[in-house]
């Protein structure tokens, strides 16, 4: 009898922990989650479904965030197909709950389009841009929790302010390289927004999604634009596989050049929780020293 009693308390014990606990904010990626977090009190829980290191371009969700996904109150999103293998979930959930894009702020000219109604969703590191997306997401926000409105709309001018600064402030940091020095190779073309706002000519290995095959031409050719733009430096990405950057070393060896490779960029995904750059401004920061000191 004892024995069944232990096994049944076990059982329920087991269930419960099984159960999915309730999620306030559920944002898809750490990016996201930090624009959350920097608009809404803390007393609101933000959570990202994607860790530090997660490529959101191929990332399957699994039971559990199904389950994180139907307990949140708010879901938040990129869009722009970023989030590629949850679309169909992302549209079934927004059924019964308020489900927010940060790209629905922006318009089409805004927008890089890489084919027939397909666009590059890697908007956050033009910061300018990010800022109009915040925006949005705090007025969003402000209506989801008029409590707190007045704090919301607060830490949203607060934080766009200090977006449009860092912006501004690599872009004096750039008037020292000239415009022939103002290129860069990158393992998937996530910069083709901070190329566009700062007049860098960046070139990605594979295209806007690492779903995407890069082939024999590709490698070819951005051989041979690293010899041709005399660049010394070739940058892998946190959230991105390395082996195809050091594939591509090899290329350009094999062809008379050198190159190095720098240290790893932050793209689709933001630092570790308790470091720097757990937040867009100081991936930015990061990155930006990165590829300042390259392009010198």
């Amino acid at each position: 009898m004892k024995r069944l009693i232990t096994l049944f308390f076990a059982a329920i014990m087991f269930s419960a922990c099984q159960q999915q606990a309730p999620v306030e904010v559920l944002a898809t990626t750490s990016v996201m989650a930090d624009a959350a977090r920097q608009i809404l009190p803390e007393e609101i829980q933000v959570v990202a479904l994607m860790q530090s290191n997660i490529d959101p371009h191929s990332y399957k969700p699994v039971e559990s965030d199904v389950a994180k996904l139907n307990s949140a109150t708010i879901v938040l999103h990129n869009g722009l197909h970023l989030e590629g293998k949850m679309t169909d979930i992302l549209e079934k959930v927004g059924r019964s709950k308020p489900v927010y894009a940060m790209s629905s702020a922006l318009k089409q000219n805004d927008l890089i389009e890489v084919g027939p109604n397909v666009h590059d969703p890697h908007i956050w590191f033009d910061l300018n841009l990010w800022a109009r997306c915040v925006e949005g997401l705090g007025g969003f926000l402000a209506l989801q929790y008029p409590d707190y409105r007045e704090g919301i709309i607060a830490n949203t001018e607060r934080y766009a302010a200090e977006l449009r600064a860092a912006h501004a402030d690599f872009a004096t940091a750039l008037m020292d390289v000239s415009d022939s020095n103002r290129a860069m190779v990158t393992a998937h073309d996530a910069f083709s927004y901070f190329g566009r706002a700062f007049a860098i000519e960046v070139k990605g290995l594979q295209g806007v999604s690492t779903a995407a095959e890069f082939g024999v031409n590709d490698m070819r050719s951005t051989a041979e634009f690293i010899i041709e733009r005399e660049l010394t430096t070739v940058f892998t990405e946190t959230s991105v596989n390395s082996k195809s950057i050091e594939a591509l070393k090899e290329a350009v060896e094999q062809k008379g050049g050198e190159v190095k490779l720098g240290e790893p960029l932050f793209s689709d995904a933001l630092g570790e929780q308790g470091t720097p750059e757990a937040t867009l401004i100081g991936a930015f920061k990061y990155n930006t020293t990165q590829i300042l000191n390259s392009l010198k």
